[in-house]
């Protein structure tokens, strides 16, 4: 068997949406994003999202959604890409809600509808991805789906680019929001989400919406601005900031949130092999390590591979409560640690937990923080637990 991989807390995934959803509970739908494999913690979890709270899930692709419904049939789920044309009776099978991001797509779909299917409509106030962007293209696809009897038109969202914290760009994007569909009746459309993790932190809830996307925040990961006041050159900034949101006349910003949140992704590893080299001698490859001393190394079976990223003499790992850090080139499938005499290779190795986050890995090997859960979750053997007991192994 491997010796490493990942473990996900089901109660912890559960007891985060619960803690979300009591902190802000003036929204009606809930959408659980759970699109690459859950942010790496797979799609086994949905229903602890769904225990927790959830009533909505969202995905990126039809072949996600598709992994979704292998475990949950019922809950609502939303394809943010637009599913191909030829895949219509897949989506209209298994309950998948699908995006009408411009009219071209939108004209082939009702040449092509013999089915009843649920649809959302995606504008586009400033990122510049997927959505309408022109208002009389919005206003024909608008007639064009209220004229059509196998479409219902079930929600309207977009994805902000921007927090804005200190800047223009959030009040401007929901903004656009509004005179994109200034004459089309939003409160005959069931869900209006624009809010995803960070906005949902920085930002009051905008009146006229009634869904929110969690993503990041639902996993465990506080989404927050930090601002600290420690320091001339902080409370100096801090005064810049508060001058220029009264000036720009900003939207009410939260720093600093606090929330009852805690990651469930942690992963773990064992060592093969314990042995001493000679002072002079080289580690791994590329000659990236000489020992200045005699000392004993660990190698464990990780690397590059496992999604912990790549790093010469960058990583550290937790072993028996105490930090140890690698040297030499980080491999594809292994890593060597250096360690003292009361390391032994029975001793079980952290590679992600409380006290090595994320984002400190992130951090040592220049990756982004989402980027390692999704590498770490892709690649290695998923452990799930509730109640304190293994329930899964995938």
């Amino acid at each position: 068997m491997d010796k490493t991989y990942v473990e996900i807390n089901l109660d912890t995934l559960k007891n985060n949406v619960k803690s979300i959803i009591k902190k802000y509970n003036d929204y009606k739908y809930y959408f659980g994003v759970v699109k690459s494999n859950a942010y790496g913690h797979g799609e086994y979890i949905v229903n602890s999202l769904v225990e927790g709270g959830i009533n909505y899930l969202a995905v990126s692709y039809l072949q996600e959604a598709i992994n979704v419904r292998k475990y949950n049939k019922e809950t609502p789920l939303l394809c943010f890409v637009p599913i191909d044309i030829e895949d219509l009776e897949i989506a209209i099978k298994n309950n998948i809600t699908i995006t009408i991001a411009n009219y071209e797509y939108l004209n082939e779909l009702c040449k092509k509808l013999n089915n009843n299917i649920k649809v959302h409509i995606k504008l586009d106030c400033g990122m510049n991805r997927l959505g309408f962007k022109d208002k009389e293209e919005l206003e024909k696809a608008y007639e064009l789906i209220s004229n059509n009897k196998y479409i219902q038109l079930e929600g309207i969202y977009t994805h902000l680019s921007s927090v804005g914290i200190h800047d223009q760009n959030y009040d401007n994007q929901v903004k656009k929001f509004k005179e994109l569909t200034e004459n089309i009746n939003i409160e005959n459309i069931p869900i209006v989400h624009i809010t995803s993790s960070s906005n949902l932190v920085a930002h009051e809830k905008i009146s006229w919406t009634n869904g929110v996307r969690l993503g990041s925040i639902m996993y465990g990961y506080n989404p927050t601005i930090v601002i600290s006041n420690h320091g001339i050159f902080n409370k100096l900034r801090n005064i810049r900031n508060k001058y220029m949101q009264k000036k720009l006349n900003l939207s009410k910003i939260f720093t600093n949130v606090s929330l009852d949140i805690k990651p469930a992704f942690s992963m773990y590893t064992n060592i093969l092999q314990i042995k001493d080299v000679k002072k002079d001698e080289n580690v791994g490859y590329g000659l990236s390590y000489k020992a200045n001393e005699n000392i004993r190394i660990a190698i464990i079976p990780v690397g590059y591979n496992n999604g912990i990223g790549y790093g010469i003499n960058s990583h550290y790992v937790i072993i028996n409560n105490k930090k140890y850090y690698s040297v030499g080139q980080t491999s594809m499938n292994m890593m060597a640690i250096k360690i003292d005499e009361t390391v032994n290779i029975k001793d079980k190795v952290y590679l992600i937990n409380e006290k090595i986050t994320p984002k400190m890995l992130a951090n040592m090997t220049n990756k982004l923080t989402i980027e390692i859960l999704l590498m770490a979750g892709k690649c290695n053997k998923k452990r799930y637990i509730k109640d304190n007991k293994i329930v899964e192994e995938l």
